[in-house]
């Protein structure tokens, strides 16, 4: 991933939404949410800006049942454009599968279970981070230290993911895409 500058706001906004979701469907829900909107900004800023290419090519390609208000659609035609690297449009995707892996399920995850922490693997935009070490909690532990150490695992990788979203926030704020 581009080493992009992003803004002390920028960054602050990020975490500070981000701050509010108390579990990971909550957070990931966000976070796509944030995603979308970026996807968006950056679609609208590769485009002509002139009042009439805005108002009868562009908003109805974008907007509604038009064929580009599919983020899936988006995600690719930035890519093909060279607007975001490849490693960019995966880790977007993979932030929506796990978000819909999130909605659907009936169970309330943890960051540090095995069903989130698979997805996470895969993200590219993780590599880059290093998370410090942290032992898995032990199962004969005083319930009140292993809850103590799950909460910290859970935020330790819940800081990564901060750092990463706002990374790939930042990657689809560039300036002059085209």
């Amino acid at each position: 991933m581009n080493k992009v500058k992003v803004s002390t706001y920028q960054e602050d906004a990020v975490f500070e939404r981000l701050a509010e979701p108390e579990n990971p469907r909550g957070f990931f829900i966000e976070v796509v949410d944030m995603l979308e909107d970026a996807v968006d900004q950056l679609m609208r800023r590769a485009f002509r800006q002139e009042e009439y290419a805005v108002k009868y090519a562009i908003e109805p390609l974008l907007n509604g049942k038009g064929p580009l208000a599919d983020l899936h659609i988006r995600l690719k035609l930035i890519f093909a454009l060279g607007l975001i690297s490849y490693e960019v449009s995966q880790d977007i995707e993979r932030f929506i599968r796990l978000r819909d892996f999130l909605v659907n399920d009936i169970h309330d995850h943890r960051f540090g279970e095995e069903c989130v922490k698979d997805h996470l693997n895969r993200l590219h935009s993780l590599q880059n981070i290093s998370m410090m070490q942290i032992d898995e909690p032990t199962d004969n532990a005083d319930p009140v230290l292993q809850q103590l150490q799950l909460n910290r695992r859970d935020q330790v990788i819940r800081s990564a993911l901060l750092l990463a979203v706002s990374g790939v926030l930042s990657e689809l704020s560039k300036d002059s895409p085209i």
